[in-house]
């Protein structure tokens, strides 16, 4: 395996061009864990990637948010994960199933470490969001499942995080096995593109045919207000993932 190379300004690094980025810099500033999650997350490791400021702003930025989720969390009175979710726990507990197969999977050989961190990102999000609406003990599951997964690629905040929420060391546990029942839906988050860029997101069931993908990406507001005055060449329709609708 040989990873890429991380470029600043599109350019090698080198002192001569005067763009080199120095980790200690950004330890010093936004912490080890920063420097090191943003690394594994700009990009597929085996391609090069361009350094940007804002990426380590970004990153720094949720991993305050994981660190404070938990901290609140963690204050709650105990409460058991939910033996029979549903509605707001049943959300979240699907989408922390659905982050440990996810992560797993990215981490079994492949090295996709940029796409296991985006899971536990989008997991997080899924969190902050259902917050005020979900349980403690599917809120608490979540949150132990989320620093689980990060302590390979943030271990000082993921293991502060998990230890607040469970009193135990996180590199003393298990790896967290993803419960089979929990990862089918009945719906799924179909991404809708138009001439192969994002323009909306809209729930779908999970057996809809392709013609009725077709017809929901193309009734999707975001998608209708860039297609509206141009001609439709085709519609590209991936079942279980998204419909790109080319334009001219």
């Amino acid at each position: 395996f040989t990873q890429g190379m991380i470029t600043k300004d599109g350019a090698k690094m080198s002192k001569s061009k005067g763009n080199v980025v120095s980790p200690g810099a950004i330890v010093a500033s936004h912490g080890a864990d920063t420097a090191r999650a943003y690394i594994l997350f700009i990009g597929p490791p085996d391609q090069d990637a361009d350094w940007s400021d804002e990426g380590v702003e970004g990153v720094h930025r949720f991993l305050s948010r994981l660190w404070r989720l938990s901290a609140d969390i963690a204050a709650r009175p105990q409460e058991d994960p939910p033996q029979s979710p549903d509605g707001a726990d049943l959300v979240v507990v699907r989408k922390a199933n659905w982050a440990i197969d996810k992560v797993t999977g990215d981490m079994s050989g492949r090295f996709a470490f940029n796409t296991a961190i985006a899971a536990v990102m989008e997991l997080t999000n899924e969190i902050s969001r259902l917050r005020d609406e979900a349980g403690t003990g599917a809120l608490r599951f979540a949150l132990e499942t989320a620093n689980s997964l990060l302590f390979s690629f943030a271990p000082h905040a993921a293991a502060d995080g998990y230890h607040l929420l469970t009193g135990r060391r996180v590199w003393e546990e298990p790896w967290p096995a993803a419960d089979p029942d929990f990862l089918a839906s009945d719906t799924y988050e179909l991404v809708c593109q138009v001439n192969g860029k994002l323009r909306d997101r809209v729930e779908v069931a999970a057996d809809a045919d392709r013609e009725t993908l077709e017809a929901t990406a193309l009734a999707a507001p975001n998608v209708r207000a860039h297609v509206d005055g141009h001609d439709v060449v085709k519609v590209v329709v991936v079942p279980g993932k998204l419909v790109n609708v080319v334009v001219r």
